[in-house]
């Protein structure tokens, strides 16, 4: 059974950590990766673009192009898929989703749901060239939005990736380019680390890669922590715990390789900040939700970026010392209604567009 995922991307600037991020999920052994890529493009008032969206949503239908790739943009991104699906064998589908900001999370979500996906990637609205607050871009505020709307209302899984060096380099992406080896899934016993879980038994084969998995815990239920060769020897009583530990247990018993380890801590905000600063992993992954015993020893007030959870906030919202790119996840669990009837009267409008554009809808690779 293939694992269905679409990854969103601005352009060609989020090419390098999406391939190289798709690349460490891809694991063939397990099962095989089938990748739709959707380009999201702001709608402007260019009066052919207009025509062409208000055309496609007379009856509320969002737009998905599927014409031929038109600009340098475009062709830069297809031509990116197109040679990382030649060497990975990964089968691979472009969209160009054009649409105004305000419903853009409508196009997102139509395709995850049409094409059942099991996670959603999108792009963070700030993109970093170097270290210190000085070299913070701010691509767009409106993207921020798009996201936070696209995790209010999709029908699977959705992810943040925010990038701060996940390229291996700029010279090229993909299986053949220098992989970030180290990665760290942060467990805290929140509802979403059951699919940071996933996303770690799908790395845990990629030869380039060296996985640890780092559950925290209250000091004051766990005062007696002792490791031995990288595992902890703690009694976990409560369920969740229990079902995480034993997830995580799984995963190290396919790979010897992996570190798993629990740590009691006081203070969550600095044992958070000082692993990051420690800068041992190139990529951390992380629930956006926590359990609210431990959510209430944070000062949620001092909260940005709410979209990304309080831990996620606190590794992007900190100075340039923070060097790790992270994904953070969050777990759909309750399948909205309205939106799976209204995909079932998008899938009569989408086979009539399919007919008149057939011959351009082909996967980049198979």
């Amino acid at each position: 059974m293939s694992f269905a995922s679409l990854a969103c991307l601005h352009g060609p600037g989020n090419l390098p950590s999406l391939i190289n991020f798709v690349e460490s999920i891809r694991n063939p052994k397990r099962s095989p990766l089938r990748l739709y890529v959707m380009h999201l493009v702001e709608l402007t008032d260019r009066s052919s673009s207009i025509m062409m969206v208000r055309r496609a949503r007379k009856n509320g239908f969002p737009f998905i192009n599927r014409l031929s790739c038109q600009g340098a943009m475009q062709d830069q991104i297809a031509a990116a898929f197109d040679a990382y699906s030649r060497v990975s064998h990964v089968n691979i589908r472009h969209y160009t989703a054009i649409s105004a900001l305000s419903t853009m999370q409508e196009d997102i979500c139509h395709v995850a749901q049409e094409k059942r996906v099991e996670i959603i990637i999108l792009p963070f609205h700030k993109s970093w060239t170097g270290e210190g607050e000085e070299a913070t871009e701010n691509v767009n505020h409106g993207w921020r939005v798009v996201n936070q709307r696209v995790m209010e209302s999709a029908p699977c899984s959705v992810s943040v990736l925010v990038d701060r060096g996940f390229d291996g380099g700029p010279e090229e992406a993909g299986p053949s380019a220098t992989m970030p080896k180290r990665v760290c899934i942060l467990l805290f016993g929140g509802p979403d680390d059951r699919e940071a879980l996933k996303i770690g038994e799908r790395m845990v084969e990629h030869p380039a890669l060296r996985l640890t998995i780092l559950t925290f815990r209250e000091k004051a239920r766990d005062e007696s922590v002792e490791q031995s060769c990288g595992c902890s020897t703690v009694t976990i009583n409560d369920s969740t715990a229990k079902e995480l530990h034993e997830s995580a247990m799984a995963i190290r018993m396919r790979n010897r390789s992996v570190k798993y380890e629990e740590k009691a801590v006081g203070n969550l905000r600095e044992e958070v900040l000082k692993l990051a600063q420690n800068r041992d992993y190139e990529l951390v992954i992380v629930g956006k939700r926590l359990p609210s015993i431990m959510e209430a020893n944070l000062p949620v007030n001092l909260i940005e970026l709410h979209e990304l959870g309080p831990v996620g906030d606190i590794l992007v919202s900190s100075d340039g010392s923070i060097m790790p790119s992270v994904l953070v996840i969050q777990q759909q669990e309750i399948l909205n209604s309205k939106q799976t009837a209204g995909s079932e009267m998008v899938r009569d409008e989408e086979t009539a567009m399919d007919a008149s554009i057939k011959n351009y809808d082909e996967a980049i690779a198979v």
